[in-house]
């Protein structure tokens, strides 16, 4: 460690603003609002059009890594990765996601891996979250993604057990289940940020409450059982506890 560790080259001029990892793959964001990702890529999780990992062999980094094409004009503000899929939010606040998606996970209405192939990235990418409505916050879970949208509502997609919508169907991988067809996640109150974990998913509401839903067998929604919440109807809303963070006695 120390100054035998190597930087990591991204080319000359390119200066982080932020850096995501994800299971076997890493995203790094710069000032611009560009993206460059390397690792494994097997489901075209670095978004370079191809199935071709990159950072394993001499001369696949630094300028020779291609920046992910957002599509014409566009530039990213945030990053989330998921366990083989990435997101990025625009900064007009719009979603794009690509990799793998065989759970619905990057929410183009198809159950294709994306961003393996020339010609699946740019503007072929957005995600549709309905009607005026815009994303605030992204985060991308193992199976899933949620947004935070701007009227501090939470809109999630993919691994059904984990978007809180009262069953276990899976949302984003079919023709007509995202945009105005995809139900809000209903909490019983304003959200002000959003984590999907692995299997399970987390959101701080205005109060500053935290209410958890989705698979809870170790305990990781906080409730003191191991129940899962959200797959079934009438466990989300004001019949979702909220997570005791602190005594009730001081």
């Amino acid at each position: 460690m120390g100054d035998a560790l190597q930087p990591v080259d991204l080319g000359s001029g390119n200066m982080g603003a932020a850096i995501a990892a994800g299971t076997a793959h890493t995203c790094a964001l710069f000032n611009g609002g560009t993206i460059k990702c390397w690792g494994d890529n097997h489901k075209g999780q670095l978004g370079l059009g191809d199935k071709l990992s990159r950072g394993y062999e001499a001369g696949q980094m630094g300028h020779n890594l291609k920046f992910v094409d957002l599509g014409t004009g566009h530039t990213a503000a945030e990053i989330s990765l998921g366990y083989k899929h990435t997101c990025a939010r625009l900064v007009e606040n719009t979603v794009r996601c690509w990799g793998e998606n065989v759970r619905g996970q990057v929410g183009n209405g198809i159950s294709e891996n994306w961003g393996d192939t020339p010609g699946e990235m740019g503007d072929a990418l957005p995600v549709n979250l309905g009607t005026n409505l815009v994303a605030t916050q992204i985060s991308a879970g193992a199976f899933h993604t949620c947004a935070l949208l701007g009227n501090g509502r939470v809109k999630c997609w993919g691994n059904g057990q984990t978007l809180g919508l009262g069953s276990v169907a899976d949302r984003g991988s079919q023709s007509g289940e995202m945009g105005d067809s995809l139900p809000l996640v209903e909490l019983g109150a304003s959200a002000t940020a959003v984590s999907a974990g692995a299997v399970h998913t987390c959101a701080i509401l205005v109060n500053g409450s935290v209410k958890c839903w989705g698979n809870n067998d170790n305990g990781q929604l906080g409730l003191g059982d191991t129940n899962t919440r959200g797959d079934e109807p009438g466990e989300m809303g004001d019949n979702l506890p909220a997570v005791k963070l602190f005594s009730d006695v001081w």
